[in-house]
């Protein structure tokens, strides 16, 4: 596993207790108030910073705030868009994203990352195995929510944690292939890479590599979850090589799109949120010759933890269980 995702989430859970901490000592000693007092107001604060930190992230991805116009997603003209959420709606959106975000980053990555996942209790043979990569920052404990799904339907799953963090994409890319070619070999089958964000482009750099590789590297499809395939603004704020790729325009983006033949587009389904919380401009999730299915009111780490995106997800490998599209 990468332990420098880990360490990096641990040293972030550490910082919070250390500022909530330090906010309710000062309020005890400085302005003398009972320290039952104290500690409560300092992780209401705590608390309301947290939540405003995930409302600022839906107003600049929802807005595409920072994105020009020249760089903003391309969709079909015919492309129905979903009807704005109500409020109730978007305040549950809110929520659910807030609740995810604090227990994916403060709990299971850093503190999870080690468990074991369920193998599946009826693995079915004719069932092409599951390579599962997670997104920017992140380590493989992502998919705790959604893996004992995936092996109670019978897959086979593997995982893969892509270093170093903050990385090239094109090198996770060789990264995923030799990783799939491995597990062709093991299982006489190709292997889906089921990808969260980030992980979605290394995917595609996979297919690239597999390209180029005399036949090497064998991958049956892609299925990517809240993928920006096409950037994202929050990524202007981000740091590392990765996240310069994926900043809506990049010359990153554009050069993998004009290398992607359209046989590998055809081999990828794109599963998007309408309401993404990271990835957006709304539609950023759309790549050209792809298939789509788009989802509405659900955050970005909502994707990994919501019974929606779940049904969403085997849904779409269930259309995908004869191997016959292979690299």
């Amino acid at each position: 596993m990468s332990a420098g995702a880990i360490a990096v989430r641990q040293i972030a859970v550490a910082l919070q207790l250390a500022a909530t901490s330090g906010t309710a000592a000062a309020l005890w000693r400085w302005l003398g108030w009972p320290l039952p007092l104290a500690a409560s107001i300092a992780i209401l604060a705590y608390v309301f910073l947290f939540a405003l930190s995930v409302g600022l992230a839906f107003l600049i991805t929802l807005h595409g705030l920072g994105v020009p116009p020249a760089a903003r997603p391309r969709l079909p003209a015919h492309l129905p868009l979903p009807a704005p959420l109500s409020t109730a709606a978007a305040g549950r959106c809110w929520w659910r994203e807030c609740v995810a975000v604090w227990r994916m980053f403060n709990f299971v990555q850093p503190f999870r990352s080690g468990r074991a996942w369920p193998s599946a209790a009826a693995p079915h043979a004719a069932l092409p195995p599951l390579l599962l990569i997670h997104g920017y920052g992140c380590n493989h404990a992502v998919w705790q929510d959604l893996q004992p799904k995936l092996a109670h339907a019978g897959y086979r799953c593997e995982w893969l944690d892509l270093h170093p963090l903050l990385g090239d994409i094109d090198d996770y890319g060789r990264q995923i292939a030799d990783h799939a070619a491995r597990v062709h070999a093991r299982y006489g089958q190709a292997p889906i890479l089921l990808c969260h964000s980030m992980g979605g482009l290394a995917g595609r750099a996979a297919l690239r590599v597999g390209r180029h590789a005399d036949g090497g590297t064998r991958i049956a499809h892609l299925v990517t979850l809240g993928t920006p395939h096409q950037g994202t603004a929050l990524a202007r704020h981000g740091q590392g090589c990765n996240a310069r790729q994926m900043r809506c325009g990049s010359h990153w983006l554009a050069q993998l799109a004009r290398e992607e033949t359209p046989d590998e587009r055809a081999r990828i389904t794109s599963i998007f949120s309408w309401h993404d919380s990271i990835v957006g401009p709304p539609g950023t999730g759309w790549l050209d010759g792809a298939q789509h299915l788009p989802l509405s009111g659900l955050g970005h780490v909502s994707l990994l933890t919501e019974n929606l995106a779940h049904e969403t997800v085997l849904s779409a490998l269930a259309r995908l269980h004869a191997p016959q599209h292979v690299m």
